[in-house]
């Protein structure tokens, strides 16, 4: 078996150069894999239209279609930077949308989110309310697309760097998930690659961070042979 999970790339159609290197890598490794997470943030800004991908996007978005159109999942834990990816983004692209996973990997119990549950600010709760999703639908998707270019100081930090206290709020909050009888527990959102390995009543336990697929070119793979490792993206 062979299982992939990658995010945080924040797609933008000012950098057409990133998203083909993440097409590379979707046809590269994600092709042979058993299943395919993405753990949030794939793009800078997504809102999902009926009839519509943004045409920017349509690129990454077929590379992913013919990933499923062959008959393997692909599921998307929207992170903070996506607003209801919408039935037509799924229908269009065989990607199952939720918030976050629970799974089994042959017999590893595994919770998987894009991780901002506890971070995420007052400003970000409010726009991911039906009533701002209703004023996106009502703008469209040109119009709510310069608006969350506009807003996107607001939305995350554009540079983030390596941060020790960030790692350990994130290794706590993956301990919690654990303490409740998880095995394992991967997460995104700190743009930091993370791997730490513990001791419950059932076995060995692990929690991984995808980390900075863009900066660092780091994911995490599973494979029966290896169990679940982070990897280094090299084309």
């Amino acid at each position: 078996m062979k299982i992939i999970f990658f995010g945080d790339t924040h797609l933008n159609k000012k950098n057409p150069a990133r998203i083909q290197f993440v097409e590379t890598f979707v046809r590269d490794v994600c092709t042979d894999a058993d299943m395919v997470f993405i753990l949030g943030d794939l793009f800078e800004f997504y809102h999902g239209y009926d009839g519509y991908i943004y045409p920017w996007y349509h690129g990454i978005v077929d590379a992913f279609k013919d990933v499923t159109g062959q008959g393997r999942p692909v599921y998307f834990l929207e992170g903070n930077h996506e607003f209801d990816m919408g039935a037509f983004f799924q229908l269009y692209s065989g990607i199952r949308c939720v918030k976050n996973m629970v799974i089994d990997v042959e017999g590893k119990r595994t919770f998987i989110a894009h991780g901002d549950e506890f971070t995420t600010n007052p400003l970000l709760r409010f726009l991911k309310t039906p009533f701002i999703y209703g004023v996106m639908n009502l703008f469209g998707p040109r119009l709510s697309w310069r608006i969350a270019m506009g807003l996107s100081l607001f939305m995350s930090k554009k540079k983030k760097g390596n941060s020790e206290k960030v790692m350990l709020i994130f290794r706590d909050y993956a301990e919690k998930k654990l303490d409740e009888g998880f095995d394992v527990v991967i997460l995104a959102h700190s743009h930091m690659a993370d791997r730490v390995e513990g001791n419950s009543g059932n076995g060995t336990t692990v929690y991984l961070n995808t980390g900075d697929f863009i900066r660092d070119r780091t994911y995490v793979e599973y494979t029966s042979e290896t169990g679940f490792m982070v990897r280094e993206y090299a084309p």
